[in-house]
């Protein structure tokens, strides 16, 4: 089945007023929803530098905050596109999304709109300190920056060799995959994946690709997809997706490994802690694991089995296992152990 978003990440594009309130969930005061808009506006990312964050969502929707997450602000943007993903290298960010749409702020605190040379939907961004950026999106969709985001080209590889699969089964169908995942690390190796349960290396900024996970396909339909990765610095990270897909790496992505979990929902975002702790929500289903994934239990909490999240990160100052999601009406939530 080919997936080029989640469904809720394309409708419902006209602004419309927003209000912030704050509230506590009575049944768990360690569970807060901190702020939410209405049950039009929708949050996709977040992102924290230390203990200052952005959340992007759609119709132009930018929150920050600079307390951890305790209390966020509405910030000014140059569109009233979608924002699907945002990033930073702790000076720098870049948000991107729909029709090609990429912002940058360069550390003023303003967001700028930058060319993109393309009018596809982009999904994923990310950059490390030394400016290098990459962005996956739709359709085979694979841009680079070398000077934090001003400018980018085009660097997509020959997709259908890096798709097959030796069988001679892929290649046509496979030449345009859409992509969802990406991370840029600071000796300028890049990973990317997404459609088919596939995840990519490159070891020297986007030149030369290797294919270093391919999730295994029941007969008759394509693997899963990968909608989001998260490595930390210590060189462990976990890439989620379709149909509760968990795959793991401790080497910072030369390797990965399925982890089993007991869902089959959609997850959409994972955060991860170095005392084990890892947090992953989704559509309809949130789940946390405090033994490096070998172990996952639902989060039962606030609203996580009738509505999505997209987005979920943590401040530095944050107690392990406690984490910000973002997700439908525009809210953001702060989840404890």
């Amino acid at each position: 089945m080919r997936i080029l978003l989640p469904t809720f990440a394309i409708l419902a594009l006209a602004a419309l007023s927003f209000s912030i309130r704050a509230s506590v969930d009575a049944k768990d005061e360690r569970n807060v929803v901190v702020s939410h808009a209405t049950p039009h506006d929708r949050l996709f990312s977040v992102i924290f530098d230390a203990d200052k964050g952005v959340a992007v969502g759609e119709a132009g929707l930018i929150m920050r905050t600079a307390d951890a997450g305790k209390s966020w602000t509405r910030d000014a943007a140059p569109t009233d596109l979608a924002m699907i993903d945002v990033a930073s290298n702790g000076t720098r960010r870049i948000a991107v999304g729909q029709m090609g749409l990429i912002l940058v702020d360069d550390g003023s605190g303003k967001w700028k709109k930058v060319e993109s040379g393309t009018d596809r939907r982009l999904l994923q961004v990310d950059l490390n300190k030394n400016g290098l950026a990459f962005i996956v999106g739709a359709f085979g969709t694979l841009l680079k920056s070398t000077d934090g985001g001003e400018t980018w080209v085009s660097v997509a590889p020959n997709w259908a060799t890096l798709y097959d699969s030796g069988e001679g089964d892929t290649a046509v169908i496979r030449d345009e995959p859409t992509n969802y995942i990406v991370d840029v690390q600071e000796d300028g190796s890049v990973l990317i994946g997404g459609e088919y349960g596939q995840i990519m290396r490159s070891p020297d900024g986007g030149i030369c690709w290797d294919v270093v996970y391919r999730h295994p396909a029941e007969s008759g339909e394509s693997a899963p997809t990968f909608f989001a990765l998260s490595i930390r610095d210590d060189g462990v990270g976990y890439a989620v997706g379709q149909s509760g897909l968990v795959a793991r790496t401790s080497d910072r992505g030369h390797s990965w490994a399925y982890v089993k979990t007991p869902v089959d929902g959609n997850l959409f975002g994972v955060d991860s802690f170095a005392d084990g702790q890892v947090v992953a929500v989704g559509q309809r289903v949130a789940l946390r694991s405090t033994d490096n994934g070998a172990t996952w239990n639902p989060i039962r909490a606030l609203d996580f089995s009738i509505n999505w999240y997209t987005g979920v990160g943590h401040a530095a100052s944050a107690a392990s296992g406690e984490v910000i999601a973002v997700g439908h009406s525009g809210r953001i939530l702060r989840l404890a152990p």
